[in-house]
């Protein structure tokens, strides 16, 4: 018989060795080495815990990722993994179907997003800006004492928060942030999906991409409204609940677009029915045909793909290839 933790005795854990035993019989040894040693005064190996790189952004600038090392890495998905769990868990025991968040989600992609707004009059976007970087190590600890589901002993709820973050908060490049940004991100959910109720709208988040949309004739003013050059604004009202969740809107990042203009939610089109753009099918088009007529082909801005963009002077020809046919291969998917 396969021996299978759970959440009940992540509640009742109390020490190091009760994770440890928990996040896929982690040695206690190693993990403490990751969480208290490696990288201080005590390290004699020149090991780090994050490699720091950026990728090119599709929009331009550049994003930093932190990826974690080997080891910790292994550590960060057996708790990644254990969490997915333990959602799950919950999920079955208090009945909860369908979803507020669509993103970082087993079994769910874009398209389960895009679908709640196709076929809307009205398609409002608002970004969450720097969403990783706002959850910190403090909010990380304190939701997993505070939150009901959990309600985890201080110090199991402080290891979960040093494995998770890292320069007091969660690292992009971590396996464990994604279900964890979640779960705290859960909060603004509840209270930007009552809000869109009561104005007769629809709501949904993919990762920091916040979408409302509606049938409605007017777009609701508690969410929206637009000014004297008509662009749409973020209400104060949806500001106050973003902010008091501990999130900030990126006003760089707010859009508005009607039923007889392309709407975009999460790179795809809803007017009718959810679709990647033209532009998009015509490009990977164009790839396909120079793979199959010239051998090769190459990616150009804005479709440049980050893992063949990435330390391209460092690859080989045959390695850059194989990353350009399995970009190419997603794209296709």
């Amino acid at each position: 018989m396969t021996y299978t933790p759970n959440l009940d005795q992540l509640k009742s854990a109390t020490t190091l060795q009760d994770v440890a035993f928990l996040l896929d019989k982690t040695k206690p040894a190693n993990l403490s080495y990751h969480l208290y040693i490696l990288g201080t005064d005590r390290d004699k190996s020149t090991k780090e815990k994050y490699t720091e790189f950026e990728i090119p952004k599709k929009q331009g600038g550049t994003r930093k990722i932190l990826a974690p090392n080997k080891e910790l890495k292994k550590i960060q998905s057996s708790l990644s993994n254990f969490l997915y769990d333990c959602i799950e868990e919950i999920n079955l025991t208090r009945k909860i179907k369908g979803n507020l968040s669509y993103g970082y989600q087993r079994g769910i992609s874009t398209m389960n997003h895009a679908k709640v707004h196709s076929k809307k009059r009205f398609v409002f976007n608002i970004d969450l800006k720097d969403f990783f970087d706002s959850i910190n190590f403090g909010r990380v600890r304190g939701f997993f004492i505070a939150n009901n589901n959990f309600s985890l002993h201080p110090k199991v709820a402080t290891i979960l928060a040093q494995i998770a973050c890292h320069n007091n908060s969660l690292p992009q490049g971590s396996p464990c942030s994604p279900v964890i940004s979640n779960l705290i991100g859960h909060i603004v959910d509840i209270k930007l999906a009552q809000l869109a109720t009561s104005c007769g709208c629809s709501y949904s988040r993919y990762c920091d991409d916040i979408t409302f949309s509606t049938n409605k004739k007017v777009f609701p003013h508690k969410i929206a409204f637009s000014n004297d050059s008509n662009e749409y604004l973020p209400s104060k009202n949806l500001i106050n609940i973003i902010e008091r969740s501990g999130f900030e809107i990126n006003l760089k990042k707010v859009r508005m677009s009607l039923f007889y203009s392309q709407q975009n939610v999460t790179g795809l089109t809803v007017n009718k029915r959810v679709n990647t753009p033209r532009l998009y099918r015509d490009t990977v088009r164009a790839l396909v045909h120079h793979l199959c007529f010239k051998g090769d082909f190459e990616f150009k801005k804005p479709f440049i793909k980050d893992k063949v963009a990435r330390k391209k002077d460092e690859l080989d020809e045959r390695a850059i290839r194989e990353r350009k046919l399995n970009s190419l291969q997603g794209m296709l998917n």
